[in-house]
């Protein structure tokens, strides 16, 4: 409800300045909408509800033998023994 107000806010500042005309309305609205887009996304994750304290990584499980996948860290040797 309150990103509606802010841009009706918008659309009424830029119509009193610049006047009521198409352009300025569509305009106001064009700069309100993409703004709003890029706080949103440059927002990060809200607030966690409860029981949501650790964050989910992907984790992969490949089946079958391991001669297709190569891997390069010591960290996976204990997998092919």
């Amino acid at each position: 409800m309150i990103p509606l107000i802010l841009l009706g806010a918008t659309v009424l500042g830029a119509g009193v300045i610049f006047g009521f005309s198409s352009f300025v309305v569509g305009f106001a609205l064009l700069v309100g909408g993409v703004l709003g887009l890029v706080s949103f996304i440059a927002a990060g994750p809200g607030r966690q509800r409860p029981g949501e304290h650790e964050t989910v990584i992907e984790e992969r499980h490949y089946i079958g033998g391991d001669g297709h996948h190569r891997y390069d860290d010591d960290y996976y040797d204990h997998h092919r023994r």
